[in-house]
């Protein structure tokens, strides 16, 4: 039997809040078509994107009331996927149904659970208070990747890849001189790197206005199968920031929400939040320039994805700065083994 692809019994991001209304939104998660939408009272709903009597999209209706229609014949559907009207007859036929998934509208993104319903734990989600939060200032987008969702989950957590891709931004030296310092945990995983008194940044230490060298700071939290935080910045060195006073630099929580959409494309949904200047229209426009970095880890995979295309069998090494990727794919291997172990019990 193949692996499975995908960690089902986990939530992962459908759709930023702002995406969903009262017109059907299409989306593809998992390799499955989902139908989005919002009933009367503004609650969001997830269905299997199918008629289930001649297989139209959901996503070609219309939304009436708290049910969506289908566009072919009429039919309407509820949030619970149970088809409560068909025109011309009053019965409905017995298992005119069709998939309904859980979804939990947090922290201004929308989660969906693809996996068995009965199993759907709501405190699985990050606690990523900043992303809504008035104390922080957000940049956000979404961007659809053409690579497979591990390997944009790779490159997030590869900090070694900085001096090479983004130089003039997010690159440092330091990152290749400073061992990760790695934690595992059941369902997680922690590193953390600590750059005292050495060149940080470019990025933060133009935010932070640093005079020669500073303290930077990468931290990140991997919760699989595909939510990333990091806690990032730069202070002028010396100054406490590696003992709680980050007063004299510059806070940064960079959040990314990797869904996979099939298995050689992803949907990338990112927040960078920081913590100073939130009123600061000229900040917000020098902090842009986070997209155009991201953006550059867009480049690297889906180039990527096409040389592993083109030469489908050529073998790969490891290096020691994979150390961290490594530990999460393995992680995340081990969660998908345990799911179809217990699945088949």
């Amino acid at each position: 039997m193949d692996k499975p692809m995908f960690l089902k019994n986990s939530w992962y991001v459908a759709a930023f809040d702002t995406e969903i209304g009262h017109e059907p939104l299409a989306r593809t998660l998992l390799n499955e078509p989902v139908v989005l939408f919002r009933t009367e009272d503004g609650t969001p709903v997830a269905l299997e994107d199918r008629c289930c009597h001649r297989a139209l999209p959901l996503s070609m209706g219309k939304v009436i009331g708290n049910d969506i229609q289908c566009g072919y014949h009429g039919l309407e559907f509820d949030a619970a996927g149970d088809c409560v009207k068909i025109p011309g007859q009053n019965a409905v036929p017995p298992g005119a149904t069709i998939d309904s998934y859980p979804v939990v509208e947090r922290w201004g993104w929308v989660w969906i659970w693809m996996g068995d319903p009965a199993k759907a734990d709501e405190n699985q989600i990050p606690d990523y208070f900043w992303l809504d939060s008035p104390d922080w200032a957000t940049i956000e987008d979404y961007f659809h990747v053409k690579c497979h969702y591990q390997a944009y989950i790779d490159i997030q957590l590869d900090q070694t890849h900085s001096p090479y891709v983004h130089p003039d931004t997010l690159g440092n030296a330091a990152k290749l001189r400073v061992k990760p310092n790695v934690t595992r945990e059941e369902r997680a995983l922690k590193c953390e790197r600590l750059m005292p008194n050495d060149e940080p940044p470019p990025l933060w230490a133009k935010a932070a206005k640093i005079e020669g060298k500073g303290d930077s700071w990468n931290r990140w939290v991997y919760n699989p199968p595909g939510t990333i935080m990091f806690d990032v910045g730069a202070a002028q060195a010396g100054t406490g920031a590696f003992e709680g006073d980050r007063s004299h630099g510059v806070t940064v929580h960079n959040t990314h929400a990797i869904t996979p959409e099939t298995g050689t494309t992803t949907h990338h949904f990112w927040t960078s939040a920081r913590s100073f200047a939130q009123e600061d229209a000229a900040m917000t426009e020098q902090l842009k320039v986070i997209r155009k970095v991201f953006l550059e880890d867009v480049d690297m995979v889906e180039a990527q994805a096409r040389t592993i295309a083109a030469f489908p069998d050529a073998p790969t090494i490891d290096v020691a700065m994979d150390h961290p990727t490594i530990q999460a794919r393995n992680l995340l291997s081990r969660l998908i083994d345990e799911e179809r172990q217990s699945s088949a019990a």
